[in-house]
């Protein structure tokens, strides 16, 4: 009687996972593909080729200085006294650490810029993929284009989808 029950048992408990994995529906959507369909996504790369141009003349401009700097040092080399030898070979270092230190911190703006301006777009998909899954029954929906779904040919692409809910055409 008691290996009858829990025979029982297990044969309920084996039933009903079956029957939840049976309403498991995934689906994928190539999300950069989606990001890229998105019309203020032109406008935001305008913005970054503008604001890397504005940090790419800086840079230029201090590069120009350390050239000037480095020809008018080598030019009175033969000229000058030890102590100003020093001092234009200091001048030049610290010139130097200034333009290393103003690239490192143009690299890190332009991260910043580039987080600011997709962060919008990054909500607005987030919203629109949830709603249509939700929309459709989804359980998991993955993303295509970072490399994590081995296999999505069971699945259902959303982009459409996703793409109508955002009106991109």
């Amino acid at each position: 009687m008691r290996k009858s029950i829990l025979t029982l048992c297990v044969l309920l408990a084996a039933a009903s996972t079956m029957r939840a994995q049976s309403t498991i529906k995934l689906g994928h959507i190539d999300r950069q593909a989606l990001m890229l369909m998105l019309p203020e996504r032109k406008a935001a790369e305008t913005k970054m080729q503008d604001f890397a141009k504005t940090l790419d003349d800086r840079l230029r401009a201090m590069g120009q200085e350390y050239q000037n700097k480095v020809t008018d040092a080598q030019a009175r080399a033969e000229s000058m006294t030890k102590t100003e030898q020093q001092v234009a070979m200091r001048e030049i270092q610290e010139l130097e650490q200034r333009i290393s230190d103003a690239q490192d911190k143009a690299k890190e703006d332009l991260s910043k810029q580039e987080n600011e301006l997709l962060a919008p777009m990054v909500e607005r998909t987030n919203k629109a993929i949830a709603d249509v899954a939700a929309e459709g029954g989804y359980t998991y929906v993955f993303d295509t284009s970072t490399g994590v779904v081995l296999y999505s040919g069971g699945g259902t692409d959303l982009l459409p989808q996703v793409k109508a809910k955002l009106q991109i055409p």
